[in-house]
């Protein structure tokens, strides 16, 4: 069976036009492209490229390719979620045949910020097999009549590493895929052990809830490297003693390679241990700090640290410092809100200048935290969202996940709403 691969992987937040590229086997006459069920493209020959809309939304979707014979009957597909957390790096395992008879295997790597691979190891049932420069393998001779694993991983200049597992089988490739997918849910008690099978539904259908931790937290924080530092004592107030803190600035770097689109990043500290006081997220800087006149684009920013917090299954939250400079933002508050509502993440917006109602109707409820009861009654609040936050893990798809409803006898919720 011939197989397609996805050349473009979209690791971070989409929206717009983007190309989107396959790499595709003989056999195959055309190709239909869907975004969240709807086609949105079809190509009939090479170069097996085509230039997509994904819309104006941070939206969580699938995008899909569907593989057709000259019959016009489906051979295969392939998919990947966008705008959902996935790894900084990820892997490809091409295979090319001779007739029914799989003779050569290739290994595309993708990096979210364009890092190159600096080495990779492909190995077939367990046996290591040389790879050349170009990431290419003659594979050995295979009994098409039993399944074959075949595992490859990649590491990149930044120390990520990918892997990949297919399973070749008749003739055909087919990607290994069985892990649990964390759900975050705000437990309305102080029992850990609900009877997970009869909790959670999507689309009508229970979905198998495996279980629920009290996992590590993970909060991080936008502010504008310039802001000044608060000092009282209530900024010497603590987080949940299980989380971590990290700072993203809303300065953006660009990122550019050739072939690729342009990707954005924010600086970010690395993540500080589980002791620290609100005082230590305010008194970080980023050197150099940027000039009042270099853009801050804190709605952007707050989008990337909603998707840095969906990894490893943490409790989570992102705070936002609101900044007197103005937003130049590529996403409105209101879409970003939208966003972090859909993924299940915690927003709390804070002002360490006092009131601010005409961003009330952007960003909601502002904690005013230019006092030290204010500062306390936010961090308070703050807590109390990450004391009652717990992980449920499920074994389904990350969409199927995000649409999950929970009967009221289970006293869990789930953070994620989809919005209308």
């Amino acid at each position: 069976m011939p197989q397609i691969v996805f050349l473009s992987l979209f690791l971070g937040l989409v929206t717009g036009f983007q190309n989107v590229s396959l790499r595709v086997d003989e056999g195959v006459k055309s190709v239909r492209i869907e975004l969240g069920g709807r086609e949105v493209a079809r190509m009939t020959s090479a170069p097996w490229s085509a230039r997509v809309d994904f819309g104006t939304a941070l939206t969580p979707r699938e995008l899909t390719a569907i593989a057709y014979d000259a019959d016009g009957r489906e051979i295969t597909r392939i998919a990947q979620v966008i705008n959902m957390s996935r790894p900084a790096a990820e892997l490809e395992i091409v295979i090319r045949r001779d007739g029914q008879r799989p003779v050569e295997a290739e290994l595309v790597g993708r990096h979210r910020l364009h890092k190159i691979a600096s080495g990779a190891k492909l190995s077939v049932d367990g046996t290591s097999v040389r790879l050349g420069r170009d990431f290419r393998a003659r594979l050995p001779a295979l009994d098409t009549a039993h399944p074959h694993v075949v595992s490859a991983e990649m590491e990149f200049e930044d120390g990520e590493v990918a892997r990949r597992d297919i399973v070749l089988a008749t003739a055909f490739a087919k990607s290994v895929a069985s892990e649990l997918t964390p759900m975050l849910v705000m437990s309305e008690s102080k029992r850990d052990d609900p009877i997970l099978e009869t909790c959670f539904t999507s689309g009508g259908k229970p979905l198998k809830a495996t279980a629920i931790e009290k996992s590590d937290a993970l909060v991080v924080m936008v502010r504008d490297p310039a802001t000044r530092p608060i000092v009282s004592p209530a900024a010497q107030s603590r987080f949940d003693p299980e989380t971590a803190e990290r700072i993203l600035w809303p300065v953006s770097r660009p990122i550019n390679a050739p072939g690729q689109p342009t990707a954005i990043a924010f600086p970010q500290s690395v993540n500080h241990g589980k002791t620290a006081t609100v005082s230590w997220l305010f008194t970080q800087r980023l050197a150099p700090v940027p000039a009042a006149t270099e853009p801050r684009q804190f709605a952007d920013a707050v989008a990337v640290a909603a998707l840095a917090t969906l990894e490893k299954g943490h409790r989570r939250a992102v705070v936002l410092v609101l900044s007197k400079l103005p937003d130049t933002s590529l996403y409105s508050a209101s879409v970003v809100r939208r966003y972090l509502e859909e993924v299940g993440v915690p927003l709390f917006v804070w002002s360490a200048d006092g009131p601010r109602p005409e961003l009330a109707a952007a960003w909601g409820r502002i904690d005013d935290i230019s006092t030290p009861t204010g500062m306390e009654a936010a961090v308070n609040h703050l807590n109390a969202s990450l004391e009652a936050q717990r992980i449920v893990w499920v074994a389904a798809e990350p969409l199927t996940v995000l649409r999950a409803e929970a009967a009221a006898a289970c006293g869990l919720t789930p953070v994620a709403r989809r919005n209308q």
